[in-house]
């Protein structure tokens, strides 16, 4: 179960500041939510994937 920070409060942090199992449980749960979200949640979704790439962790939740 994850009990990092929710993504209201992730909202006020750079992205590059995101501990990476916060950027992989969101990434999760955008995969799954993919469907229902607006292109707002799609940009973020793909912002939490380049900063996943960029830190060389390729491998998903």
């Amino acid at each position: 179960m994850y009990f990092g920070r929710d993504l209201e409060e992730l909202s006020s942090i750079p992205i590059e500041d995101w501990e990476i199992d916060e950027l992989s449980y969101h990434h999760y749960m955008f995969s799954q939510m993919s469907p229902l979200i607006n292109e707002q949640g799609v940009s973020l979704h793909h912002q939490v994937i380049d900063e996943i790439m960029k830190r060389g962790n390729h491998q998903h939740p």
